[in-house]
């Protein structure tokens, strides 16, 4: 099977978002974003500076893929908020940012109000996953959700192809439609997988049906970037400090996630790890009707922690109930010797986040609730509820 990302469009925005990061001026901009973040975060971060340039060079990455798939009259699918990786024969940038979800495939769609375009896609890996395109308005400084199509709510061929259309007026029996306002800026698609080995994310392609204009200009886009890499500090900071400013090892209630940018349809909850040698955190949670859930740990700078080679995260097909159907974790440096471990790669301080959403919609549902106590991990065992699932090295 091809893969549905690995196409001469995506390439395209790497290329073009590499070069905005060469320009001169951006040495400016990358001299001021440094400077803010830290003046914010070196003493709160200070056991974890290590990471601060690898933050710094993600931020501004992933805002310059923003930036060069910001053509509204020639608009693709690109994907970024993912680690470092080699492909197309060269190396590429990381852009992960705001706490990025390992289990999400990330991708923008510029558009604009006024504009028509279709949204053609592909369910590439013959079954429908849980997939959102949440219509963004443009303020970075705030970012803000304008509508939503949750892809539970979607009609598909029985091919599992669709055609999603998009601009300014009522659906008008159209299920597969987004409504735009004035002020909207991208399309955000989040393809939620649960199975890494079998799922994919859908293929899509995208067109404008009333073209307006020449292409954006390089020095526009890089105006563009400018804008948003310094307007951006302001909310990835409180992202930061949203999970870090509640008092060590506690988590947050379940809550949507729309009030501070994220999807309305998801719940989620955040918590502060902050763990001494022999110490551990046990959580619990229930699934809630969600048919995808996920656990991620990141660095003080909200970015994910080497999820690809250690258990620093857990989605709905990697965890394993109790036997009472709730779920217990463990956050640990060590392996405790249970299914659950969330693995902190080393990594002292953390930030720690659940997501519930695609709920099922032909059944009532508790709402999601999580606890957290702090345990030393001598005391684990008695400390777990019956039923929790443990698993052995070769198991791991």
């Amino acid at each position: 099977m091809q893969n549905p990302l690995y196409t001469p469009a995506q390439q395209a925005i790497e290329d073009r978002a590499m070069a905005l990061l060469r320009r001169p001026e951006m040495e400016r901009v990358r001299m001021i974003v440094s400077m803010l973040f830290r003046n914010a975060v070196a003493w709160p971060s200070r056991e974890q500076m290590d990471r601060f340039d690898t933050m710094i060079d993600e931020y501004l990455f992933h805002h310059a893929m923003r930036a060069a798939n910001g053509d509204a009259n020639h608009p693709v699918a690109a994907r970024f908020m993912v680690p470092a990786h080699h492909w197309f024969g060269r190396d590429v940038p990381g852009s992960r940012w705001g706490g990025d979800s390992p289990d999400f495939v990330y991708r923008t769609i510029p558009i604009a109000h006024g504009g028509q375009y279709e949204i053609h896609g592909t369910t590439a890996s013959g079954r429908p996953h849980s997939v959102n395109y949440s219509l963004m308005g443009d303020n970075t400084a705030s970012p803000v959700t304008q509508a939503i199509l949750d892809s539970l709510d979607m009609e598909l061929a029985p091919d599992g192809s669709f055609t999603i259309t998009v601009d300014g007026n009522p659906s008008e029996g159209r299920t597969n439609h987004i409504q735009t306002k004035p002020g909207a800026d991208f399309i955000m698609v989040r393809d939620a997988l649960g199975d890494w080995m079998t799922e994919s994310p859908n293929a899509l392609e995208v067109v404008r049906l009333n073209p307006d204009g020449a292409a954006k200009s390089e020095d526009a886009m890089a105006a563009h970037l400018a804008k948003i890499a310094l307007d951006g500090v302001y909310y990835t900071a409180y992202c930061f400090v949203s999970g870090s400013g509640q008092a060590p090892n506690t988590v947050r209630p379940p809550l949507s996630s729309g009030a501070f940018g994220g999807m309305p349809s998801q719940w989620g909850s955040k918590g502060n790890i902050d763990l001494a040698e022999g110490e551990a955190i046990v959580v619990r949670s229930n699934a809630a009707g969600a048919t995808f859930r996920n656990l991620v740990l990141t660095d003080p700078f909200h970015i994910s922690i080497e999820y690809w080679n250690r258990t620093s995260s857990l989605n709905m097909v990697q965890m394993a109930p109790d036997e009472d159907g709730d779920y217990t974790y463990v956050i640990a440096h060590e392996d405790p010797g249970i299914h659950n471990w969330l693995d902190t790669c080393g990594v002292k301080r953390c930030l720690f986040g659940q997501r519930w959403q695609a709920f099922d919609r032909s059944a009532k549902h508790d709402d999601p609730w999580m606890t957290a106590k702090l345990v030393k991990v001598d005391d684990l065992e008695k400390e777990l509820p019956d039923g929790v699932r443990w698993i052995d090295t070769a198991g791991r």
